[in-house]
């Protein structure tokens, strides 16, 4: 199956590839061509009469016409489709919703036509022959995808609504799913450990020689599962067993495990025995011994996500990692042409994209710039226009040009807009906290495994709750460890210095948070709708939550 796969996607990816770079060579006529066609088709739409589609010629008339929206000015649009109304945004129906959290307590239903999932399928595609084309062994056993639900529910009219990344999922060829070693139906456990360890369970039991999934932080968890429950997945493949603790109906029922899942469950006493031998070896299951066919990991690592790249080390080793590409609910944006690389290739075929300078937000008027007319090195604010329905859609991200690639730019998602703390006027970003982790790291070689910051108004200071793994510097190391952290951030916000010198603010503080405070702010996370293949931690945060004072051991303060 592994050799078929990899020539069927090698052959068909030699057509992709030749019309991906001809669109790179002539980004504007490929930009130009994709709006026009796009906006012809949905002109007879509600949407497309409003704003006169069928009056606009070229980009200039669409920035005339159509105004820049947030979720908030379309989601009456997207309510009457909900209800069953057709031809509302786009004249091809919407056959799903990517469902995703919104700045309030109501999530968005992001809407996707059939083009439009083909297209998000195209990519992928895409993606997986540039990773072949590196990684030849890459498809030679079984893939490991960890998703969320493709279908999570429906509207009242019977259209579902389910996450992006399974979406995603089911997009790829069917003869790409069929070599997956996580049956879909895994996705549907509603309980965060007992889905993650039916996922170790399951794919413990694979020789797997590629892992793709959104979050890094989803793959360290999945090797921390298997480790602690691995006696018993071991125990449980020999017999094919899904647990010991789990053998009759009546106990799947009410884990909330798909009985489907069943046909997936048959003794498999060699594979037992590969393992019980790593295991009486080295005392642990850990991924890299488990698979060792095992070529490459598929994940984020751009933006905060980045952070956690260092963590797949310790479980998965030297194995190669390269981002999955810069998508969000609403399209797929950029992909990544090699590994250990964050920043990707504007993907021309999927949308069209405008770009606000960073330097001119919040400006009344400010620059409306074409996928052509960006800088390398700065950072704009991107909007979306698509076949989904979405016209100069914000998405609320800012975005880096990190060079080109041909005359198309290669970018990397930097942060959300607006991604910042405040207390007086210094603007902490989510990058200069980075930074002043990182420093941390680095000088002290300590293993932060998580860390969020908060502002505290009353004491004019930073709290950092950090997550520490290894060894704590002793007390006496204490004040240099507030004192890097401090300087850190003053070198990388002079707003920040100012008022450090001029006393308006103090030394952050910093909490040694225990053991079981991440996963319990996680599972508060789940318990409210969000996935945790998506789930992206709160790194900064307006105010403190009950896990964050419930989970603090101690805290560091300056010594006068």
């Amino acid at each position: 199956m592994g050799t078929l796969l990899s020539s069927i996607v090698r052959i068909s990816g030699v057509l992709d590839r030749h019309a991906f770079t001809q669109n790179t060579r002539h980004p504007d006529q490929a930009q130009k061509m994709f709006l026009l066609q796009l906006i012809k088709k949905n002109r007879n739409t509600r949407y497309g009469k409003r704003y006169a589609f069928s009056s606009i010629a070229n980009e200039k008339d669409f920035q005339t016409n159509v105004p820049v929206v947030e979720y908030s000015d379309i989601e009456p649009y997207i309510d009457q489709i909900k209800m069953g109304n057709r031809n509302v945004l786009t004249s091809e129906p919407v056959f799903m919703f990517n469902m995703t959290s919104g700045t309030t307590a109501h999530p968005k239903y992001i809407p996707v036509t059939r083009r439009g999932q083909k297209r998000t399928g195209r990519l992928m595609w895409h993606w997986l022959s540039c990773a072949l084309s590196d990684h030849p062994s890459l498809l030679n056993k079984c893939f490991l995808s960890i998703t969320g639900a493709a279908t999570e529910g429906r509207c009242n009219t019977g259209i579902p609504y389910g996450s992006a990344s399974g979406m995603i999922m089911t997009a790829l060829p069917a003869v790409l799913r069929r070599s997956s070693a996580m049956p879909a139906a895994v996705s549907e456990i509603t309980d965060y450990d007992i889905r993650y360890y039916v996922l170790a369970r399951l794919a413990y039991e694979k020789s797997i020689s590629f892992i793709a999934t959104p979050n890094p932080l989803t793959l360290v968890k999945l090797a921390e599962t298997a480790m602690e429950h691995q006696e018993e997945i071991i125990r449980s493949i020999h017999n094919g067993w899904l647990s010991g603790s789990l053998l009759d109906k009546d106990s799947w029922t009410n884990a909330g495990i798909p009985g489907v899942l069943r046909s997936a469950l048959k003794p498999d006493r060699a594979r037992a025995a590969f393992l019980e031998k790593i295991l009486d070896k080295t005392g642990m299951l850990l991924p890299i011994h488990c698979w060792p066919d095992l070529t490459l990991i598929g994940c984020w690592l751009g933006g905060s996500i980045g952070f956690y790249r260092e963590s797949l080390t310790k479980y998965y080793r030297s194995i190669a990692v390269r981002d999955i590409g810069y998508m969000a609910s609403e399209g797929c944006i950029a992909l990544p042409l090699k590994d250990a690389a964050p920043a990707g290739v504007l993907a021309l075929q999927n949308n069209y994209y405008e770009f606000i300078p960073e330097t001119q937000l919040g400006n009344a008027h400010p620059d409306i710039l074409a996928s052509w007319e960006l800088k390398a090195g700065s950072c704009y604010k991107i909007l979306l226009t698509n076949e989904n329905g979405l016209y100069r859609y914000d998405i609320n991200d800012i975005v880096k040009v990190e060079g080109f690639y041909h005359e198309t730019p290669v970018i990397s998602f930097l942060r959300k807009s607006g991604n910042f703390l405040n207390i007086t006027g210094e603007k902490l970003h989510l990058n200069h906290c980075l930074s002043a982790i990182n420093k941390l790291r680095s000088d002290f070689s300590l293993d932060i495994h998580q860390f969020r910051i908060v502002p505290d108004p009353t004491n004019l200071r930073y709290e950092f709750f950090l997550n520490i793994r290894s060894e704590i510097p002793e007390k006496s190391m204490h004040n240099a460890l507030l004192t890097a952290l401090d300087l850190s951030l003053c070198e990388n916000n002079i707003e920040y210095d100012a008022r450090r010198k001029s006393k308006r603010l103090n030394l952050p503080c910093i909490h040694i948070m225990d053991v079981s405070w991440k996963d319990e702010v996680s599972k508060e996370h789940l318990q409210f709708g969000q996935r945790d293949v998506q789930y992206k931690w709160l790194h900064l945060s307006a105010e403190r939550t009950k896990a964050d004072s419930k989970h603090i051991k101690y805290t560091i303060l300056a010594i006068p």
